[in-house]
């Protein structure tokens, strides 16, 4: 069994985006209340100085490995699927989204960050392994391509369909702000 949206990767992706987007206009996605805030630090301080200075601030919905998020955040992130079956699960990362995003940070502090919201999906296996990344919105081509890099090292949890593990999508996120 695989988790389909529709019929092909490119409509299931499409879809996928659509879904999210409609979300984000009628409000049924996370408050900025319910999100978790990690700034992105200089990876070095400016000349004369010994302090590194937060530039930005990368903000994840969640931060907890799947098993331990609250029913209410299951159920935002379980809305993003069509179609899915109430004992069916979405693919996830193992240690949560915190350190996703933790590595992401790292990743960003040194360069140029663009301002904006960053959406990608990753197609994992069944035995939770990433597969490929597809971008959809970026806020710059090299935050989407540490996003990309970042997410392939990721170890998820397989996706389930009927208590066996299949192939799955992960829809990643996040939104990059000023301090």
């Amino acid at each position: 069994c695989t988790i389909r949206w529709c019929g092909s990767f490119r409509a299931c992706a499409a879809t996928a985006l659509a879904i999210v987007l409609a979300a984000v206009e009628v409000g049924t996605m996370p408050s900025a209340s319910a999100e978790t805030g990690i700034p992105i630090v200089q990876a070095r301080p400016d000349t004369g100085s010994r302090i590194r200075r937060a530039r930005m601030k990368l903000y994840i919905p969640a931060e907890k490995p799947f098993a331990e998020l609250t029913a209410d955040e299951r159920a935002q992130f379980r809305a993003q699927f069509a179609g899915l079956a109430d004992a069916d699960e979405p693919a996830y990362p193992a240690r949560g989204l915190k350190p996703v995003a933790e590595e992401l940070v790292f990743a960003l502090a040194d360069g140029k960050i663009g301002k904006g919201r960053l959406f990608l999906t990753v197609k994992v296996d069944e035995k939770g392994d990433p597969v490929s990344v597809t971008v959809y919105e970026t806020p710059d081509s090299r935050t989407s391509k540490e996003a990309a890099a970042v997410l392939m090292k990721t170890r998820f949890k397989p996706g389930m369909c009927g208590g066996k593990p299949c192939p799955s999508e992960f829809p990643f996120s996040v939104r990059l702000e000023d301090e």
